[in-house]
């Protein structure tokens, strides 16, 4: 249970209402038992138990009070406080107003250990009391007035107590059974949540009408599941209205820049014209990527038995002049064919796409090499500086550049995984053997094969 879980808070929150709560419950009973009047030696224990500590004979044999801090406190918070002492020669210690008739209950109670003496109200508390206190010089009998008040050390000794008794075992358990019963209670009454947190793991953007649900989800969380149900319904209609538009943008810049490629074509050889041609592809080619973001989300791959060397070899052929004109070569390693169940259109697109990046980022005077392996395998290596490995899992996000000022839109290695993804296959990129970036498109693989 970690420190900042739900169940813990209200472990917490609850263990320390339930202390606070008992603690406020002891001050109380203090309070009204002070108010009440009640908060005093109401026996006469304690004050007996002083006044006999005190006790002492003096040289003379007559008793008298020691000097101790109890007694003198004793006296000083007790003006009206009265006691008689005995002892068993007669000899006599007065204190206070004594009442005459204690003067004979101190000799005719001779013998017994202690007693309370005459019930005064309803309460039953005694208004004296009498204990025999056994001194150095032989036993002395007591008879002191109750209700003294008890010093602050006595009163702290009286709470703990009473916190011990009272307070302490009912907290215990209390807290005890909250430890325990709290996490079991959350788990259930949290159930519709943990449902509706399991589907959120579902929702992107290829199930963007996913919706979380909100059966058994507590009252007090509802409002947060609608709130991010309509959140999701706000995306949802942004996003669609986004891909619309890239996909009207996409259709409408096709023929312009196609007619422009056309003119670029058509112009004299000079220093002018392969920098024009290098763009005009790459806008030709920004197009197609957005249009195939558009198609691979609509729909499934369209397969059909097609060789694999036929498709490089027409991708090959349709970027050769762009290499050419970039200073690089293209080379095709594919000794016989290989048939794979794909979609031949995806599959050229996306082998047009590892080629043109391949002419893009492999520099000037660049070896691009155009393999096919079977049983299904499509390897694109060039001669550049390569990919970071550290880059290497993030090249295929959507819009991820390594160089954020460099060149593209960051979308080809996304459409080329996205493509052998939907083939049911994969994308990796590697390092190749000349140093620079090796991208290889597996659509079956040989364990799939066999």
């Amino acid at each position: 249970m970690s420190a900042g879980s739900l169940r813990w808070r209200l472990v917490r929150n609850l263990v320390m209402l339930q202390v606070t709560a008992s603690v406020l419950v002891l001050a109380g009973f203090i309070a009204w038992f002070w108010a009440l009047g009640r908060f005093v030696d109401e026996g006469g224990e304690k004050t007996a138990e002083t006044v006999g500590a005190a006790l002492q004979h003096a040289p003379d044999g007559q008793l008298m009070l020691g000097d101790a801090d109890e007694i003198r406190w004793l006296l000083k918070s007790s003006p009206g406080l009265w006691f008689i002492a005995r002892d068993a020669r007669g000899r006599e210690l007065r204190h206070g107003d004594v009442p005459p008739r204690y003067a004979e209950v101190v000799r005719t109670l001779d013998g017994l250990g202690r007693v309370s003496l005459d019930l005064a109200d309803s309460n039953a508390r005694p208004a004296a009391r009498f204990e025999r206190i056994e001194t150095a010089e032989g036993p002395v009998n007591l008879v002191v007035k109750t209700g003294a008040p008890f010093s602050w050390k006595n009163k702290f000794k009286w709470w703990t107590v009473a916190f011990l008794i009272l307070v302490a075992p009912t907290m215990l358990v209390t807290c005890l059974v909250v430890v325990v019963a709290t996490p079991f209670v959350i788990r259930r009454g949290l159930r519709g949540v943990v449902a509706t947190a399991a589907q959120a793991e579902n929702v992107n953007t290829d199930a963007l009408a996913t919706r979380l649900p909100v059966h058994g989800v507590p009252a007090e969380i509802l409002s947060l599941v609608e709130a991010v149900n309509r959140a999701f319904d706000r995306l949802d209609d942004g996003y669609r209205r986004q891909a619309r538009f890239l996909a009207d943008a996409a259709h409408e810049l096709r023929t312009p820049i196609t007619t422009l490629r056309i003119q670029a074509d058509s112009l004299p050889d000079t220093s002018h014209k392969a920098p024009l041609v290098r763009a005009t592809t790459r806008l030709m080619t920004l197009a197609e990527q957005l249009l195939d973001l558009q198609r691979l989300e609509r729909a499934r791959a369209s397969t059909q038995l097609n060789d694999l060397r036929e498709i490089c070899e027409r991708a090959a052929g349709e970027l050769a002049p762009l290499a050419v004109m970039s200073e690089c070569s293209i080379a095709l390693d594919a000794p016989r064919s290989v048939f794979v169940r794909v979609d031949g259109a995806a599959i050229e697109r996306a082998v047009g796409n590892l080629i043109q990046n391949a002419i893009e980022h492999g520099g000037r005077h660049g070896e691009i090499q155009v393999l096919v392996q079977a049983p299904g395998m499509i390897v694109v290596n060039d001669s550049g500086p390569g990919i970071p490995l550290e880059e290497r899992e993030r090249v295929v996000e959507p819009f991820h550049r390594i160089h954020p000022r460099g060149r593209g839109a960051g979308l080809g290695l996304h459409l080329v995984s996205e493509v052998a993804q939907m083939h049911g296959g994969r994308l990796i990129v590697d390092e190749s053997p000349a140093g620079g970036a090796s991208v290889r498109i597996v659509l079956v693989s040989a364990s799939s094969a066999g």
